[in-house]
């Protein structure tokens, strides 16, 4: 677990590799996402929530920038390589 969320009134949904490997295909490379180990998006619907984790995942690095511009919406995010990032709102998340 490398974070936790809590809330009222908030959607939240991950996509990531721990459970089923690559699903996710970035279609800019018709090959599978490989940017982010993880990410964790928060905003208050969760059908379009879960439709920008997806998209987040497919981002990568650019994620971060394109999370930031959507309104209501949060994310904490882990790499291939263990580190970490959260847009600018997720700490107000965990508080």
């Amino acid at each position: 677990m490398a974070t936790v969320v809590t809330g009222t009134d908030l959607a939240v949904a991950t996509s990531g590799t721990a459970e089923r490997g690559h699903p996710i295909i970035d279609p800019h490379r018709d090959a599978p996402a490989t940017g982010l180990a993880s990410i964790t998006v928060t905003g208050p619907r969760l059908t379009m929530t879960d439709a920008y984790a997806t998209a987040a995942f497919t981002r990568g690095q650019d994620a971060r920038a394109w999370l930031e511009s959507l309104e209501g919406c949060e994310a904490y995010a882990i790499t291939p390589d263990g580190r970490s990032w959260r847009t600018s709102g997720f700490a107000r998340l965990e508080a």
